[in-house]
């Protein structure tokens, strides 16, 4: 054991006053022009290869403009930009004019399934005609299975 009188001595190095393990400068500078050196190909082919996909004709499609019967909508000519909304009260008036022609006319919704819209007028007549089924305490209308029930019924029936 070492006394008070006896402390350790702090051991230097004879002699630079760094680790000898350190890295020289010279690998820093070469990995440094290493990598410009190597952003500078990526970006030449990259361009390379920029320019040889603009030589390629683009891909066709079964839904390319191509492909459409002509007096389409699809067949139109439109920007290769954005269109920009330029008027919006002027197109929300629009807008609003088109529900409201929705809403107060007779229309398909579906025509294959037989769906069709009717005036909101008359929906609500047939409502008041029919009436909502209720649901309240003991005296419950039964509308047929919940989802969860037929969540619950699904396995039984795959098996």
């Amino acid at each position: 054991m070492a006394t008070d009188s006896e402390q350790p001595r702090e051991v230097r190095p004879a002699g630079p006053g760094h680790e000898p393990s350190d890295i020289t400068t010279g690998r820093v500078f070469g990995l440094v022009l290493f990598l410009a050196l190597s952003v500078i190909a990526i970006h030449f082919i990259a361009g390379a290869m920029m320019n040889r996909l603009k030589k390629v004709p683009p891909p066709t499609d079964q839904w390319g403009a191509s492909n459409r019967p002509a007096g389409t909508a699809a067949t139109t000519t439109r920007a290769p930009f954005p269109r920009l909304q330029v008027a919006p009260p002027v197109d929300l008036e629009a807008f609003q004019a088109r529900e409201e022609i929705e809403l107060h006319s007779y229309g398909w919704v579906n025509r294959s399934s037989g769906i069709v819209r009717i005036p909101i007028e008359r929906a609500i007549e047939l409502l008041l005609q029919k009436g909502l089924p209720a649901r309240s305490g003991t005296n419950q209308v039964k509308l047929g299975p919940s989802t969860y029930e037929l969540q619950k019924q699904r396995p039984l029936q795959r098996e």
